[in-house]
């Protein structure tokens, strides 16, 4: 089928209802505008790390299609319930990612420039795209006394779009430069390291065999199957002692997995078991009933908490909090996993 129809040679297009009007109608301008933006959004998928804001960004790409849809048919009287347009519900959606993104974030005191990170940039391009979708739907709704046409959901969307955009921008930036300082400081660790040290000059290694390499692919190894799982969590690494080692919270990680992650890990190093382990020994009858109340809160017995262990030897524990038990542990046990430091 071929998809050339030569119907518009001649600089006229048609609209749903079939009614043929001039390319440069602000009708045109507006459902093209917004065709360009879902397409910007296209690439932005694919650059996007977070996985809520990707799974975000694929809702609006169907819901720019309704609304281009909507701004194609100028037969307001033909559409009924049966026909899917933009709603309160999506508007909703749009303003809890900003929140959920404004709220990881530290405040604003500046212009905010583009370009910290590929994501970033391409979202705050197509937030500059939004913005102009906007302005040729008003100038449609103004232009043509349509505003009864042009219903007030649609410029409420857009609007909102916008702002959305640049939260998830922020969000990338945000989480761009922190894998970037990770890397840099894990690149010169290694450069060190590789450079060969000697007895008098120990590697940069402690005594229970936790050093910075090892830590580092723990991170990333969690950070890899958290970011998979769309999970935002906190991974806690403790030395044999339980003394904290390093904490890295994901951007909308929750508040109080700031808490349980290092706790899962110590009660991993404290108790020499996974945390799972401990829920039925501490019920009421078995050995370890009172347990959690006895140590003043340091224990946790759910989910999430693993001990390290190197040669056989315990060498300390990983904590992962933000999801269901059963992403924590499944998150846990993939970085374990890649780093052969499992007690099998």
């Amino acid at each position: 089928m071929s998809i050339y129809t030569k119907t518009g040679d001649k600089g006229t297009t048609s609209l749903i209802g079939g009614q043929r009007i001039k390319k440069y109608h602000p009708r045109v301008e507006a459902y093209g505008t917004v065709d360009e933006l879902n397409a910007n959004l296209g690439v932005a998928t694919h650059l996007v790390h977070n996985g809520l804001n990707r799974q975000l960004l694929l809702d609006v790409q169907h819901q720019l299609f309704w609304l281009g849809a909507e701004l194609a048919d100028d037969r307001p009287e033909r559409r009924d319930a049966t026909v899917q347009r933009i709603n309160a519900d999506h508007i909703a959606q749009l303003e809890q990612a900003i929140d959920r993104c404004m709220a990881a974030l530290p405040p604003v005191t500046g212009f905010v420039l583009p370009g910290d990170s590929a994501a970033g940039s391409q979202l705050h391009l197509a937030r500059t795209v939004a913005r102009r979708a906007e302005r040729r739907v008003v100038e449609l709704a103004d232009e043509l006394h349509v505003r009864g046409e042009v219903r007030e959901e649609v410029l409420r969307y857009l609007n909102r779009l916008s702002d959305c955009l640049y939260a998830l921008a922020r969000s990338e930036d945000a989480a761009a430069r922190t894998d970037a300082i990770i890397g840099e400081v894990a690149r010169r660790y290694q450069a060190q390291t590789a450079a060969g040290a000697t007895d008098a000059e120990p590697r940069l290694k402690s005594e229970e065999g936790l050093d910075f390499i090892l830590v580092h692919s723990l991170m990333r190894a969690a950070l890899e199957a958290a970011r998979e799982l769309a999970v935002p969590v906190v991974i806690a690494i403790v030395d044999r002692h339980g003394n904290p080692v390093m904490t890295y919270r994901m951007t909308d990680a929750l508040l109080v997995s700031l808490d349980l992650a290092p706790k899962k890990a110590f009660s991993a190093v404290a108790l020499k078991t996974a945390t799972h382990n401990l829920g039925p020994a501490v019920q009421p009858g078995a050995d370890l009933y009172q347990l959690e109340a006895s140590s003043g809160g340091k224990i946790v017995t759910f989910g999430g908490g693993y001990p390290l262990y190197r040669a056989g030897q315990l060498i300390g524990g990983l904590g992962i909090s933000g999801g269901t038990v059963a992403q924590d542990r499944q998150i846990a046990q993939r970085a374990i996993t890649h780093c052969n430091v499992g007690n099998e």
